[in-house]
């Protein structure tokens, strides 16, 4: 089966949107970590402790290039890929919130961590623009 896209997006142009997107996420997600803890003190997630600079650009990083991945097998099999991806993203943004909650991060820690998705959904008016 080929590809049914009638405006196929150009890989390259999707690369640097990719690569754009997890520098913007990682840099926006950092700067809300650095502005809760500074404000609010530590986020706490238990069991594991200490929510670190780390490990919020390493899911930020993570997140983009997943989304830009399926961005991509997206348009490769459809004729409508951007109404299907906000979609698509939107089931994203509603199960980021679930590990928030069985994590059992309770006050300023759930409020961060909350923020952060709400972050994420914002990125997408760069895929918008495709």
């Amino acid at each position: 089966m080929g590809s049914v896209a009638t405006n196929p997006v150009a890989s390259g142009r999707l690369l640097r949107v990719g690569v754009l997107a997890a520098v913007l996420s990682a840099s926006a997600n950092g700067l809300v970590l650095a502005s809760a803890s500074s404000l609010l003190g530590e986020v706490v997630i238990p069991p594991e402790g200490v929510v670190t600079f780390g490990q919020v650009v390493g899911a930020s990083v993570a997140g983009a290039v997943g989304a830009a991945a399926i961005f991509a097998g997206i348009c490769r099999f459809t004729r409508r890929p951007i109404r299907i991806f906000w979609g698509a993203a939107t089931v994203g943004l509603l199960l980021s919130f679930l590990p928030i909650a069985l994590a059992g991060a309770t006050g300023s820690s759930a409020g961060t961590l909350g923020r952060k998705a709400q972050v994420a959904s914002r990125r997408l008016w760069i895929w918008r623009g495709t």
